[in-house]
């Protein structure tokens, strides 16, 4: 009982550390003159701030186990796990297929997957670690975090990740009400899910896909994949011209 008091104490206090360093950066950004240049800062670069790493994202899946949405605290972070998704393949697919925590330093990136690896490499991180999102025996995504503080040896981050992936799946992801952020004028705003990408564009591209080649809306997925991995794009990169109607994948 005592053990389970603490652990529900601890993920309480992640939790608040979590909030607090939010506010700290909505705070400064409020301060700030000229603040309508800057975006907005979002709750997942606070995790990314706790943890002392350069980019943090959260992969949310379906309850069929596919990407559903995901989240990312800049640009780096979403092309990271963009990469994944057109691949098919990574620390994320390991860590929801295994439930386990998913750890690749400087040392061992290289050569942990075979094609999302490099293709990560060049986007300049060197190393990365990813938790399971959850309760147990439910896997619903996973939290990743790039560029660890100290990339030859991630295991010392292997706690404080598996503390916060902890409180997010419990004191947010699985709350109602979720992160609440509060606007200038008081109004609520938005809460973490709001953040998610839920690639409207990709699925609707897809549908597109579907119709023109024609096939199922797997097939249509992997033609898209296959032309972004082909053409080294991101994959909503070729959804966008595909909804946009300046390019067909149906070949005769």
């Amino acid at each position: 009982m005592v053990q389970i008091h603490r652990k529900i104490e601890e993920r309480h206090l992640t939790a608040a550390s979590l909030h607090d360093a939010h506010i700290e950066r909505l705070s400064r950004w409020f301060t700030r003159a000229h603040r309508e240049a800057d975006l907005r800062p979002r709750f997942i670069s606070a995790v990314a701030d706790l943890l002392g790493v350069r980019s943090a994202g959260i992969t949310l899946l379906s309850s069929q186990q596919a990407e559903a949405a995901v989240i990312s605290s800049d640009a780096l972070a979403a092309a990271a796990q963009d990469l994944e998704f057109t691949l098919g393949e990574g620390p994320v697919h390991e860590a929801t297929s295994t439930s386990e925590l998913v750890v690749a330093a400087a040392d061992s990136l290289p050569h942990r997957w075979l094609h999302y690896s490099p293709a990560v490499l060049e986007l300049g991180l060197r190393s990365l670690a990813v938790a399971p999102l959850g309760p147990p025996a439910v896997c619903f995504g996973a939290l990743a975090v790039f560029d660890l503080p100290a990339p030859e040896h991630g295991q010392s981050l292997a706690a404080p990740l598996l503390r916060v992936a902890d409180a997010l799946t419990h004191a947010v992801l699985l709350t109602d009400d979720c992160v609440r952020q509060l606007t200038e004028d008081g109004e609520i705003a938005e809460d973490l899910l709001s953040e998610a990408d839920h690639r409207d564009v990709v699925y609707q591209a897809v549908g597109m896909i579907a119709a023109q080649c024609p096939c199922t809306v797997d097939d249509a997925l992997a033609l898209l994949k296959a032309r972004a991995f082909a053409q080294d794009e991101q994959v909503g990169t070729i959804a966008r011209q595909i909804v946009a109607k300046q390019l067909r994948l149906d070949y005769p």
